[in-house]
């Protein structure tokens, strides 16, 4: 699936997609910086988080029913996660959502930074890999 983590305003991703066990490409751009500047991040399927990103960009509910998982992060601080339906607030510190999660969010146990835990994430999990993407709020390190 992928490894998405965030934290202290910097959202980042690894850049694999997969279809079972074969991988698609290695190249793919998984965390984004919205209009309204919030950071958006998704593991899941590519065809529904397109779907999602552009309901977000377009200020719409989304579409019921994805195959996505999503992370949300607004420029006042506060995250939310996507599980298909609804957002739903997070209230940690750091969050991180795909198959690489486990790892990533042990990276952050252990005091990582968002692409410090994706990197390790996508290290550790069969389903993530190629470049660590991020983006971050403007006033981020």
């Amino acid at each position: 699936m992928t490894t998405v983590a965030y934290r202290d305003g910097v959202l980042a991703a690894d850049s694999r997609v997969t279809v079972g066990g074969m991988v698609v490409t290695d190249k793919a751009t998984k965390v984004h910086r919205l209009r309204d500047g919030s950071l958006f991040g998704w593991a899941g399927g590519v065809e529904d988080a397109e779907r999602l990103k552009r309901a977000l960009v377009k200020g719409q509910d989304a579409p019921p029913n994805l195959d996505v998982i999503a992370l949300r992060a607004h420029p006042d601080g506060s995250v939310s996660c996507f599980e298909g339906n609804i957002w739903i607030k997070q209230t940690d510190p750091y969050h991180a959502i795909g198959s690489g999660a486990p790892y990533a969010i042990g990276a952050m146990d252990a005091g990582a930074d968002a692409v410090s835990a994706a990197t390790i994430g996508s290290k550790r999990d069969t389903s993530s890999g190629g470049k660590i993407k991020k983006v971050r709020f403007k006033d981020a390190k």
